[in-house]
């Protein structure tokens, strides 16, 4: 009997072969991943990361102090290590976001082309190499030195910090081969698969160049020959020049795909930030036509009055943020015209050829932020006229000027560039937490808590490099 059951057994078996495969393939999920859904994720994580105000993940708008918290203030009084927010940053860029990139740049590099297609595989790969420029100097401007040469690999779990001006000189180079590979009378992503430009070729180059540009001002500072060149190649080339064109995502009103700051104000049922009093107060002496897009009218009677930065506030007796933030459809801007204008005014100020004088550039920069708010030509004009914005009789060198007006018009970007504004050009107005000093504000992240135990040997030895893992410790370009 137990042969019987054995033969009929292996009989089963056999007559089965010719299925095996159909029943052993899960249905449901993907063999492979093409690459262009890859890079999408990608930038889905980069850009989410970049603007969202979760306390988690971005602290900026806090340490830029365009806002202040309520219930917890432990986020604007520097606290890094409670909710480990270097360690998520980590792993949001470079787990999440530059490894879906390198994936995605090895599939599409191995596609089969013909005359057709190798035009349109170039600039989509001249793509990636922009948006791979962008997250990797973001995070040299969050840490400083960083795994670079050594990282992505998962056969090294080890690598090596490289030194963070060297990694912006390699980023530079790669994103000039970039700009000049970029063919915009050749398609490139289709518009289903590039959520932010949906394969306009022509923005996507114009956007290296603004890339270009930021990156350029970085290190005018270290290194002020290459900024020139760098800089009047940029523009040369092609900058973001009109109201309609910025670098941003545009999302939708359906969860989980709104604007990822939308999900801390609104989606959370929280009500954790309010104005900050150094914006506030600052745009209350200079009567900026902004403060009415900027925050709501919560007091009435056309009052702003920030929560005092560092502490915690009353969210009803203070002047809330404004519809922006609680907008789902509302952009998550990485760099807007109203930026790349502030960047040519810098320019000028340092002898660049920007194709403007410093105060030309320098209106113009106002101006176009405060029509991207929608406000009217004339409220910018009016704006412009008081003695203390007019670049002629503004407060403070060209630094002062320039750097204030750009940090105010920075408001609606994730905060990392305000933040920026402030460690470049040392704008006067920052107010300190009670209990600290000045030299507390934070001049970069600190390395994440995870590195220590996972990679501590390279980690003591980049610590070591740039002075020490803390906070004051300054990145390469922010040198006075």
């Amino acid at each position: 009997m137990k042969k019987i059951i054995a033969i009929l057994f292996i009989g089963t078996l056999l007559s089965c072969t010719d299925h095996f495969a159909d029943l052993n393939t899960d249905k449901k999920s993907l063999a492979s991943v093409p690459g262009e859904s890859l890079f999408n994720n990608a930038m889905e994580r980069f850009y989410h990361t970049a603007n969202n105000n979760n306390v988690n993940f971005n602290v900026f708008r806090l340490y830029a102090q365009y806002m202040a918290q309520t219930t917890y203030p432990e986020e604007s009084q520097y606290n890094m290590v409670q909710r480990t927010i270097p360690d998520n940053w980590y792993q949001r860029i470079y787990r999440d976001a530059l490894v879906d990139m390198k994936e995605a740049r090895r599939i599409i590099s191995a596609q089969e082309t013909n005359a057709t297609t190798a035009p349109i595989q170039k600039n989509k790969l001249a793509i990636m190499t922009v948006n791979e420029v962008h997250m990797w100097s973001t995070l040299v401007d969050l840490f400083g030195d960083i795994p670079y040469s050594q990282a992505l690999d998962f056969e090294n779990p080890n690598p090596v910090y490289d030194d963070a001006q060297t990694i912006y000189n390699d980023l530079i180079t790669k994103l000039d081969q970039a700009i000049n590979d970029i063919d915009v009378t050749s398609a490139s992503f289709a518009a289903s698969e590039d959520l932010v430009n949906q394969g306009d070729t022509g923005a996507w180059k114009k956007a290296a160049n603004s890339l270009k540009l930021r990156l350029a001002m970085r290190i005018a500072d270290v290194d002020a020959a290459k900024a020139k060149t760098l800089a009047e190649s940029a523009v040369a080339s092609g900058v973001f020049s009109s109201l309609s064109e910025d670098l941003s995502m545009e999302y939708i009103s359906a969860a989980p795909y709104t604007h990822p700051a939308y999900e801390d104000f609104v989606l959370s049922g929280r009500s954790d930030y309010v104005g900050s009093n150094t914006l506030i107060d600052k745009m209350n002496a200079l009567n900026d036509p902004r403060r009415a897009v900027y925050f709501d009218n919560n007091l009435g009677d056309g009052v702003y009055e920030g929560g005092v930065y560092g502490t915690a506030n009353s969210f009803p007796n203070s002047t809330h943020v404004g519809s922006f933030f609680y907008t789902a459809t509302s952009p998550g801007i990485m760099i807007s015209c109203s930026e790349v204008e502030f960047l040519k005014a810098e320019g000028a100020a340092r002898g660049f050829n920007m194709g403007g004088t410093v105060e030309e550039l320098y209106n113009k920069a106002i101006k176009t932020s405060i029509m991207e708010w929608g406000l009217s030509s004339e409220a910018a004009d009016a704006y412009l006229a008081q003695e203390s914005v007019a670049y002629a009789t503004a407060a403070g060198d060209w630094k002062q000027k320039i750097g204030t007006q750009k940090w105010i018009s920075l408001f609606a970007n994730g905060g990392i560039e305000g933040w920026t504004t402030w460690r470049l050009m040392d704008i006067d107005g920052f107010n300190v937490p009670e209990g600290l000093t000045y030299d507390d504000i934070p001049k970069r992240l600190i390395y994440p808590i995870n590195e220590a135990t996972l990679n501590g040997t390279n980690l003591k030895a980049a610590a070591s490099k740039i002075g020490g893992d803390s906070p004051k410790t300054k990145i390469f370009w922010d040198v006075n």
